[in-house]
């Protein structure tokens, strides 16, 4: 590929991943953040120099968190921010790729074309750019908009309280070989999708820009958080201490969640990484600290 790659977001969680893998790959990359080489907005400034016709903007960087409660900062963080660079894109002809989430369809159907019922402003401003990108699709060579589910891997570790239950196990386990799990998790299933994936993911629409739209980007299988707590135990012969939930996220947490992948399996159809497998590729990392991971 002879385009250039810019991608916002780079020292984010999911952003840095990609950023490796674009690397090692030798592909030609701009990174957009705060803390590199281009910041956001002098991107926006900067855009019609920087990006020619054909190049690929992969947009990541967002608001992630889903407990803000400012709706002014995720609404110019995660929708303003968002239509604004869809707009450079479509006067340049450039593609977009982008990442919406998993969150907008509340407790489901986890379907694309299902009705989105977002239950915090981080959804809800995921929501509207999906339904406001999408009217645009025959205006630009190409739009995705990829709904990550629970995504985890290396490189979280500045998420904190949003960062994956095994990285917060690994660490808790690390500290008095216990960990923490909320009373009932056995009935808390979602679909976690490893890093990998995502970022295999996401070079196939870099590698195919015929193909435009809303897809999921999950597992397409649904573990509870004891099915991982159990990966823990097996592994480390480690306790279990079951907590409340706290009641900050009572009537806000997803209790179960299972991306459907008809869509995206009709052109994608590698298959996914297990949870098991995920899950000790990780916990290798985290006692390794390996960067080539890829």
């Amino acid at each position: 590929m002879n385009n250039n790659i810019f991608l916002t977001g780079t020292n984010g969680f999911i952003g840095k991943n990609i950023k490796n893998y674009l690397k090692i790959q030798k592909y030609k990359i701009s990174c957009i953040d705060f803390n590199d080489e281009i910041k956001p907005f002098e991107f926006l400034e900067n855009f019609n120099r920087l990006v020619k016709e054909g190049d690929v903007v992969i947009h990541n960087g967002a608001c992630s968190s889903t407990t803000v409660d400012d709706p002014f900062k995720v609404n110019m963080l995660n929708f303003d921010y968002s239509q604004k660079l869809l707009k450079k894109c479509i006067e340049k002809k450039a593609r977009l790729i982008y990442a919406s989430s998993a969150s907008v369809y509340g407790d489901g159907p986890f379907i694309e074309d299902a009705i989105k019922k977002p239950k915090n402003l981080y959804a809800l401003s995921k929501s509207m750019f999906d339904d406001y990108s999408m009217q645009f699709k025959n205006f630009i060579p190409q739009i995705v908009g990829l709904r990550y589910f629970n995504v985890y891997g290396p490189h979280e570790n500045h998420k904190k309280d949003m960062a994956s239950v095994v990285y917060k196990f690994f660490h808790q386990k690390k500290q008095n070989n216990t960990i923490k799990l909320f009373k009932n998790s056995d009935q808390y299933n979602r679909d976690f999708v490893f890093i990998y994936d995502v970022v295999d993911m996401i070079m196939f629409f870099i590698n195919n820009e015929e193909y435009s739209g809303i897809y999921n980007c999950g597992s397409g299988i649904a573990n509870s958080f004891q099915d991982i707590a159990n990966i823990f135990v097996k592994k480390y012969n480690c306790n279990i201490e079951y907590v409340d939930m706290p009641s900050k996220l009572k009537g806000k947490y997803q209790k179960y969640t299972l991306s459907n992948n008809i869509k995206i399996n009709n052109i994608f159809s590698k298959n996914r990484t297990t949870l098991l497998s995920g899950v000790t590729k990780y916990i290798d990392y985290l006692e390794l600290k390996n960067e080539n991971i890829y």
